[in-house]
C-alpha cells in the first residue's frame, strides 16, 4: 500500500508548434518555442475540444501536421474558466485514454493507453521530460488545467524520439506564452466542499515577456481522510530577437499538496480500531513539494536550420505518514497489531538537451543529444506494537521498531537521429533511431519505422513498427527498505509495436476519421515478488503482456457551431501469470472504453455534453478469487456564458449518472472498492482583461 501512493511521475509527451507564423503558436516541443508576430490573449469562448488536425506537432521532433503523424496524435485545448482545474477530469475517455483517481479531486491520478501501465508513459513539461525515481509512472493530479494552453497526446512507442519508458507514448503539457498581455482570475466553487482560485499574468514588454501565476484549491471529497490541499506558483520570462531568430525563456515552477490517502473499505467484521468503518488507513497522509526550473535557448535560419538548448532542474519531496491496524486472524491470543510508518522520499533530477534540425530536400534531418542526472534518497521509520490478551503472561505488549536509509543516482547519455523524405505529395518514408548509455548496463537501442501513403487527397494510410524499452527506476534496481529490496540485475522491459492507421477526411474537413489497428507486446515486465531468504518483496523479469486493438475516432462538423465527436479503443489486453507463455485478460483493463461530445457555440453562449463508457474490469485477489467492477455510463455537461467581453460564468457537471466509478479494488474479496467522489458540479467565474 504504501509503496503504491508512493509513485508518482513519469509521462511521455510530443511536442508542440502553431498553426501559422501570423497566429501565436507552439513552435517546437517546448512550451513557449513561438515566433508570435503579435499579442494574443486566451480565448474563453469556446469549450474545451479537439484542434483541428492541421495543428502542427513534433511528434517526431519535425515540425508536422498531426495529418503526416505516423503515430495518432490528438490535441485537447484548455479552457481553464471550465470544469474545476483537474485534467483527470477533462482527459478522461479522449480517444480511449483511461483515467483512474483513486482517492478522488486532487489524490492519485494516472494514465492509461492501449492497456498498458501507467509506467509505459511519458510524461514532458514543456517538453522536457518529467522524471520519477521510485516505481515509475506519473500522477496528473500534480499538475492543473489551468496552468496551461493545450495537452497533445502521441500514442504508440517513442524511445527513438524521447528515450526511456516512452513504450505507450508521451503527454506533452504545453504551458502559455509570456509574450502576450493578459490579466486572468477564476473562482470556482463546487459540491463536496471544493474551492479553487487562479490568477494568471503576464505583459508583453517590446521583445520581452514577464508572467506569473498563482493557483489554491480544497475539497474535501465528500469522504473521511480523502480531502486535498494545493499551492501552485509559476514564473514565467520570454525574450524575441526583432527578427525572430532568437528565442529564450526562462521559467520556475513550485507545487505543494497535502492530502489524505484512505484505503479500501474494510470487511465489516473487522473494522479497525483506529480509523472509521470506512477507512482501513484512516491516518494516511501524503505531503508533496516539487520545484523545478528551465531555460531555454533556440536559434531558427531558414538557411541554416533550427538549433535548441534545454537545461533543467527539478526537486521533488515526499513525506508519507501512515498508521495501519492489523487484527490476528488465526491467532485468537492476539488483540491488535499496530503498524506506525514515516517515509520520506527526495528526488532530484537534472538534464541537458542539445538538437539540430535541417529541411533538405526531399529530406528533413534531425538529431540530438540527451543527457538525464536523476538521484533518490530514502528513509524510512516503521514502529510495532501488540497487545497479547489471553495465555499464561497475559497481558502484556510487545513492539518492534526499524529506521532505514538508502540513496542512489543514475545518469543517462542519449544520442538519437530521425530522417524523413518526401519526395513526392504520394508518400513519405520515416526511419528514426536512438542510443542509450547508462553505466553499468549495455547500451539500449531504440527505432521507429515508417510509411505514409496517400493515395488521394481526402485519403491516408500509415504503417508503422516500433521498438521501446523502460529502464528499471533507481528504486527497483537499488531500494534497502524494510518490506521491499532493489535488484541491480533487473533488465529493461521491451517493447515491439506495430500499428496500420487508414484515416479520411472531406475536402472542407468537416469531416474527419480515423481507424487505428495496434499490435503491442511488452518483455521482461518487471514485479515484485516476496523473497523469503531476505524477508523482503524483491522485483524481477518474470512476466510478459500483449494488446491489440482498434483505435477509432470521428468528427463531424454538423453546422457552424456544432459539433459532433466520438473517440474510443476497442482492446484485449493479457499478461502472462508466470514467466511461461500462458496468459489471461489482464488486470484491471476496460476491454472498451469510448466518449462522444456535442459542442454548440452560439455567440456568447458555449455547451458541451459529454458521455463517457468505461467496460468491466477485473483483478485476481490475494486469496485467488476474481473481482469485476460493472460497466459504467458517465454523463457530463458545461454550459459558458459570457456577461460580457471581461466577465464569463460556467457551470459543469460530472458523472451526472452518479455511478461512482471506482478506480481501484480493495484487496481482499470481503472488501470494499475505492469509491470515487460521484455526481459533482462546479460553478466558476472567470474575469479575462485584455
Amino acid at each position: 500500500m504504501k509503496r503504491f501512493f508512493v509513485s508518482a511521475a513519469l509521462i511521455l509527451v510530443c511536442g508542440a508548434t502553431g498553426p501559422a507564423a501570423q497566429d501565436y503558436a507552439m513552435h517546437t516541443d517546448s512550451a513557449a518555442a513561438g515566433s508570435p508576430t503579435v499579442t494574443q490573449t486566451r480565448d474563453y469562448e469556446h469549450s474545451p475540444v479537439m484542434l483541428a488536425d492541421s495543428i502542427v506537432v513534433t511528434a517526431n521532433r519535425f515540425h508536422l501536421a498531426s495529418k503526416r503523424s505516423i503515430w495518432p496524435v490528438e490535441v485537447v485545448r484548455l479552457v481553464p474558466v471550465q470544469g474545476e482545474g483537474d485534467l483527470e477530469g477533462t482527459l478522461d475517455g479522449q480517444n480511449g485514454i483511461d483515467i483512474r483517481s483513486y482517492n478522488g479531486l486532487g489524490s492519485l491520478a494516472t494514465l492509461s493507453n492501449w492497456g498498458l501501465f501507467n509506467r509505459h508513459m511519458l510524461l514532458l513539461y514543456n517538453g522536457r521530460v518529467v522524471k520519477d525515481y521510485s516505481l515509475g509512472g506519473f500522477n496528473l493530479s500534480d499538475y492543473s488545467a489551468e496552468e496551461f494552453e493545450r495537452v497533445e497526446i502521441l500514442k504508440g512507442p517513442q524511445s527513438a524520439f524521447y528515450g526511456s519508458d516512452a513504450v505507450g507514448g508521451i503527454v506533452n503539457l504545453i504551458s502559455p506564452t509570456s509574450l502576450m498581455d493578459r490579466v486572468d482570475v477564476t473562482a470556482k466553487y463546487g459540491t463536496l466542499g471544493l474551492r479553487r482560485y487562479l490568477v494568471n499574468l503576464s505583459r508583453h514588454l517590446g521583445r520581452f515577456g514577464l508572467g506569473a501565476l498563482a493557483g489554491f484549491s480544497q475539497t474535501d471529497n465528500g469522504r473521511d481522510n480523502a480531502g486535498s490541499e494545493r499551492w501552485t506558483v509559476n514564473v514565467r520570462s520570454d525574450y524575441l530577437s526583432e527578427d525572430n531568430r532568437h528565442h529564450a525563456s526562462l521559467s520556475a515552477r513550485y507545487f505543494d499538496d497535502s492530502l489524505g490517502v484512505p484505503g479500501p473499505q474494510p470487511d465489516p467484521l473487522y473494522t479497525p480500531v483506529h480509523g472509521s468503518r470506512e477507512s482501513s488507513s484512516l491516518y494516511d497522509h501524503q505531503m508533496d513539494e516539487n520545484y523545478s526550473l528551465d531555460m531555454q535557448y533556440r536559434f531558427t535560419d531558414p538557411s541554416v536550420g533550427e538549433a535548441q538548448l534545454d537545461v533543467f532542474w527539478e526537486k521533488k519531496n515526499l513525506d508519507y505518514h501512515g498508521l495501519y491496524n492489523y487484527f490476528s486472524f488465526t491467532d485468537s491470543t492476539v488483540d491488535s497489531v499496530d503498524v506506525y510508518m514515516h517515509s520520506i522520499y527526495n528526488k532530484r533530477s537534472s538534464g541537458v538537451n542539445a538538437r539540430y534540425m535541417k529541411q533538405l530536400e526531399p529530406l528533413d534531418v534531425a538529431a540530438g543529444v540527451d543527457w538525464l542526472s536523476g538521484s533518490m534518497r530514502a528513509t524510512g521509520s516503521d514502529r510495532t506494537q501488540g497487545t497479547n490478551t489471553v495465555g499464561t503472561l497475559a497481558p502484556y505488549e510487545y513492539g518492534w521498531d526499524s529506521y532505514n536509509f538508502w540513496s542512489a543516482s543514475q545518469d543517462q547519455f542519449d544520442v538519437w537521429g530521425t530522417t524523413n523524405y518526401h519526395a513526392t505529395s504520394t508518400y513519405e518514408l520515416d526511419i528514426s533511431g536512438r542510443l542509450q548509455f547508462v553505466k553499468n548496463r549495455q547500451a539500449q537501442p531504440s527505432y521507429n519505422l515508417g510509411f505514409l501513403l496517400r493515395p488521394a487527397d481526402f485519403l491516408r494510410l500509415k504503417i508503422g513498427y516500433g521498438y521501446a524499452f523502460r529502464l528499471p527506476t533507481i528504486a527497483e534496481q537499488f531500494a534497502d527498505e524494510v518490506y521491499t529490496a532493489g535488484n541491480t540485475e533487473l533488465a529493461p522491459e521491451t517493447s515491439r509495436s506495430l500499428i496500420a492507421t487508414l484515416s479520411a477526411s472531406s475536402s472542407d474537413n468537416r469531416v474527419s476519421a480515423r481507424s487505428t489497428f495496434f499490435y503491442q507486446t511488452v518483455d521482461s515486465l518487471i514485479q515484485y515478488f516476496y523473497d523469503p531468504t531476505v524477508f523482503r518483496h524483491v522485483p524481477r523479469n518474470v512476466k510478459r503482456f500483449k494488446t491489440r486493438g482498434l483505435d477509432l475516432s470521428l468528427r463531424y462538423g454538423i453546422t457552424d457551431g456544432l459539433t459532433a465527436a466520438w473517440s474510443g479503443v476497442y482492446q484485449k489486453a493479457q499478461q502472462s501469470t508466470n514467466s511461461g507463455d500462458d496468459f489471461i485478460d489482464a488486470y484491471y483493463v476496460p476491454s472498451f472504453k469510448w466518449r462522444t461530445d456535442f459542442d454548440m457555440s452560439r455567440q456568447r453562449f458555449d455547451l458541451n455534453l459529454n458521455l463517457v463508457y468505461t467496460s468491466s474490469r477485473y483483478m485476481t485477489l490475494f486469496d485467488g478469487s476474481t473481482k469485476t467492477i460493472s460497466p459504467v455510463y458517465e454523463f457530463g455537461i458545461s454550459a459558458t456564458a459570457a456577461l460580457s467581453r471581461t466577465i464569463s460564468v460556467s457551470l459543469t457537471g460530472y458523472d451526472l449518472t452518479d455511478r461512482g466509478r471506482p478506480d481501484q479494488f480493495g484487496f481482499m474479496q470481503s472488501d470494499m472498492d475505492y469509491p470515487s467522489p460521484g455526481r459533482r458540479l462546479v460553478l466558476s467565474t472567470g474575469i479575462a482583461l485584455k
